[in-house]
């Protein structure tokens, strides 16, 4: 518990966090990578190279800073970030090592003295903040090495099949290398996929939807082969019967199963967490009535699960729409606009997920709200570090 003292320096600090938090990141990184070059066996670079995982971590210093007095707040963030965490194999031993190099980023960012009271505040509150995760990921560890066919970290995997979806993307099928069982899993859960000392050099690891529900002899992933992806391009080159190390399924974006209708709306490979989440739905007892899946992509030949989607909703009355953004073939052509959503979206009382670009995503959220659903009616998962679209 930290003192009235301490909650008000570090709110007093808030200021200075929006001001400077991606300078702070920056440095922060910059030294941790220095002085602990291993970790890149963990962090995703790519990340690291593009800013996005530097805005990730100032977004979360500042909502840290900014509810320190009433952290329960934070706890749905906590949960979800604690879930990527466990999907990378982090482990306690690695929050000291955090803790050091950032309260020396902001040390040198800010240009305080040693004795500095704020650095002092700073030091309790990490401290408190990082028990909650490592007591959180410890959970999320123990709960997936006690269920059956589950366990703690990575393990070792084979690919037993590829099938070509589009001409830029595939599905990955895996299997235990043991033999042994492996663990059920919710719609919308992902898994952590490494690879060991990629090109020679450290394991790369990357987080990648389930893509299939129910199936307990193997997990499914489909990725799309990204020009600059390092991992996604490895993936794409990779042959039946090589191996991969998984973690088990994680992730917090799944059903609400108390709501009566589900809308699924994707946006091209974002299909991914949807479509299995989309399988669970069906098979849970939810009126299929009162299900609907909009599928959004460039055009008819890079349509995703194209030939599934449609069988489903042959032989059920899941109503299917889709939106292409050129050609012909769709129910709609163009980007997505308020005028056909709320024309599709006619109860709004539904419940809906989506998936894709963030650029997709923050406009679909935007043109949501705008035609009546709230946003606590809306799940979304972001692909990559978590920030706010």
């Amino acid at each position: 518990m930290l003192s009235a003292d301490t909650i008000n320096i570090i709110k007093s600090t808030v200021p200075l966090l929006a001001e400077n938090g991606i300078a702070i990141t920056k440095e922060f990184y910059k030294r941790l990578f220095e002085s602990n070059p291993n970790l890149q066996h963990i962090f995703n670079m790519a990340n690291q190279k593009n800013g996005s995982q530097s805005s990730a971590l100032s977004d979360v210093i500042f909502a840290y800073a900014n509810n320190i007095d009433q952290t329960e707040t934070l706890v749905p963030a906590v949960k979800r970030i604690a879930n990527k965490h466990a999907s990378l194999g982090i482990k306690p031993e690695h929050y000291p090592i955090v803790g050091e190099n950032l309260l020396a980023a902001i040390q040198s960012v800010l240009q305080l003295p040693d004795d500095h009271v704020a650095l002092t505040a700073w030091g309790e509150a990490y401290g408190v903040l990082a028990q909650i995760f490592i007591d959180t990921e410890e959970e999320s560890y123990t709960n997936s090495e006690n269920q059956q066919g589950g366990w703690r970290a990575f393990r070792s995997f084979k690919i037993t099949n590829i099938v070509e979806e589009t001409s830029e993307v595939k599905s990955f099928y895996f299997k235990p290398s043991d033999g042994e069982k492996i663990a059920n899993y919710i719609g919308g859960q992902y898994i952590g996929v490494k690879f060991l000392g990629l090109n020679g050099e450290y394991d790369e690891i990357r987080q990648y939807s389930l893509s299939s529900w129910g199936d307990s002899e193997h997990y499914r992933i489909t990725t799309k082969l990204e020009k600059d992806g390092v991992v996604s391009q490895y993936l794409h080159q990779s042959s039946v019967g090589d191996e991969v190390h998984l973690s088990a399924p994680s992730g917090l974006f799944c059903l609400n199963k108390e709501a009566e209708k589900h809308v699924f709306i994707s946006g091209g490979v974002g299909i991914t967490p949807l479509y299995s989440m989309l399988l669970e739905a069906m098979a849970s007892g939810i009126n299929k009535s009162n299900i609907q899946f909009i599928q959004c992509c460039r055009n008819s030949e890079q349509q995703i699960f194209r030939h599934d989607l449609i069988d489903i909703c042959t032989k059920t009355d899941v109503d299917l729409k889709t939106a292409f953004e050129s050609g012909e073939g769709a129910d709609w052509i163009g980007y997505l606009s308020e005028a056909v959503l709320d024309e599709w979206l006619r109860d709004k009382s539904a419940h809906l997920y989506f998936c894709g670009p963030k650029p997709f995503m923050s406009a679909l959220k935007s043109i949501l709200n705008s035609i009546g659903f709230p946003d606590n009616q809306l799940h979304y998962e972001v692909f990559g570090p978590a920030t706010d679209i």
